[in-house]
């Protein structure tokens, strides 16, 4: 049996060294001598269990917040042996852990530079002084706009510091292992919260990833139907709803701005909105040629077939294209009937708007709203926005080697392949990043697709 005012002792041990960290659970080591008092008494009645017990209330009656602590005392309490194989274990993954906590801080320091910490509490400072002026909602949409980056400098603050406070739980449950001669059970909690803190950690090493300056933004995605005919197209509305179902996953809404149906099967043409935060940051890297090849279900043959799609993503910039200002003669504007659902009104009247910018040969479609003057304004803030995003890409003059409807939906160009036929796989050209699992992919699950292309991109 451990002498018990050592294991007071070391409980008090822990927390002095640790002040910095575990002052706010003292009081769980006053509530363990509660347990240690009746020691004598339960040993020298041999009921054990009963002391077990007495301790167990103890643990249960404390804040939530400091039970773990009462639970790792407790094994304090009967003394255990152990052969010389299973310490030499013991110490072996006590390294491993010190040497994961080493990782865990070294890579938070990283992140720290990278996403400017300090920069960003002292720009939270100045943001949250600026929202408490008299005159701040003065101006509704700029203060919306400080609100707005306000929470999320507040929001990437609070998930280093959560992260920060985990690695700290890690470093104190390992100083508790190595107090307790390598205890089993320690040794599980210590490596259960060394688990979290790497999910934790890879999700925010990720987040820094997305440092564009659009990349926090909503997107409007265009699919576009290339070479193979009925099977290209039908090729287009797979990939639309693979996108729609990814979408739906990461839990943003989608609008259709334009859709185009095949002649046969399938869809030529495809515009949609994905509204959400760092939507476009996540598929701006889905811009490109994908390439499918199967047996073709409108080949009475079922020959194998290859089609193609071009996909182009874009930000979307309301805030910043409305003091950006193109003459009236770069523009050719030509209106049509939208068609389908809708009454008469859409059916009858040219409500569709198709807008061109002459210079550079970019042209937006609008059909979502009901009157010609609501999708004109809808298609000139879209090609507002486009033209803004290649402007900050390169200069205008070259403009017709960056744009996406110049994307070449053929041989040699895709950035994707999706092969369903002789053998199923889903490869990335540029990261080499692949899995068999196609069904999945085309459910949606492009998560590891995403993560590898833009791990790449940084690289």
């Amino acid at each position: 049996m451990v002498v018990v005012a050592h294991g007071l002792s070391v409980c008090r041990n822990v927390v002095a060294r640790r002040h910095g960290v575990l002052a706010r659970r003292l009081v769980c080591c006053q509530m363990v001598h509660s347990c240690l008092n009746s020691l004598d008494d339960f040993t020298e009645a041999g009921d054990t269990g009963g002391l077990r017990r007495r301790c167990m209330s103890t643990v249960w009656a404390a804040p939530s917040s400091c039970r773990w602590i009462h639970r790792r005392s407790l094994w304090l309490l009967p003394a255990r042996s152990f052969s010389s194989d299973t310490a030499h274990s013991d110490v072996t993954s006590l390294n491993s852990l010190k040497k994961m906590l080493e990782e865990f801080q070294r890579r938070l320091d990283d992140v720290r530079k990278v996403m400017d910490y300090s920069g960003m509490v002292e720009e939270a400072m100045v943001l949250e002084a600026d929202a408490g002026q008299d005159t701040f909602w003065d101006d509704p949409d700029k203060a919306q706009s400080v609100m707005q980056s306000l929470s999320t400098i507040k929001e990437d603050i609070k998930c280093i510091d959560h992260i920060d406070s985990r690695i700290d739980d890690l470093e104190v449950a390992i100083d508790l292992v190595e107090l307790e001669d390598a205890d089993e059970a320690g040794m599980l909690e210590a490596a259960a919260i060394g688990r979290d803190v790497e999910k934790e950690m890879t999700q925010l090493e990720f987040r820094c990833l997305l440092s564009g300056p659009f990349d926090e933004r909503s997107a409007v995605m265009t699919i576009q139907a290339g070479a193979g005919g009925t099977d290209a197209q039908d090729w287009a509305q797979m990939l639309e709803r693979m996108y729609l179902r990814w979408a739906e996953r990461r839990g943003y809404a989608t609008t259709i701005l334009d859709r185009v149906a095949g002649d046969e099967a399938g869809i030529k043409s495809v515009e949609f909105e994905v509204k959400g935060k760092f939507a476009y940051g996540y598929l701006t890297g889905e811009k490109g040629t994908h390439r499918l090849v199967r047996q073709s279900p409108f080949n009475a043959k079922a020959a194998r077939q290859t089609s193609f799609a071009a996909v182009e993503v874009m930000p979307e910039l309301d805030d910043i294209v409305a003091d950006v200002d193109i003459p009236e003669t770069d523009i050719e504007v030509s209106t049509m009937r939208s068609g389908g659902a809708g009454g008469q009104n859409v059916n009858k009247v040219e409500t569709a708007v198709r807008m061109k910018h002459i210079p550079t040969g970019i042209a937006v479609k609008c059909t979502e709203e009901r009157s010609q003057a609501q999708n004109k304004a809808k298609a000139l803030a879209l090609l507002k926005a486009k033209l803004q995003v290649i402007a900050r890409e390169k200069q205008l003059a070259e403009v017709a080697e960056i744009r996406g409807d110049m994307v070449k939906a053929e041989w040699g160009q895709q950035v994707r392949n999706y092969i369903l036929h002789p053998y199923k796989l889903v490869k990335d050209v540029r990261t080499q990043h692949e899995t068999s699992n196609v069904s999945s992919v085309l459910d949606g699950d492009i998560d590891a697709f995403i993560e590898a292309v833009l791990r790449h991109g940084h690289d």
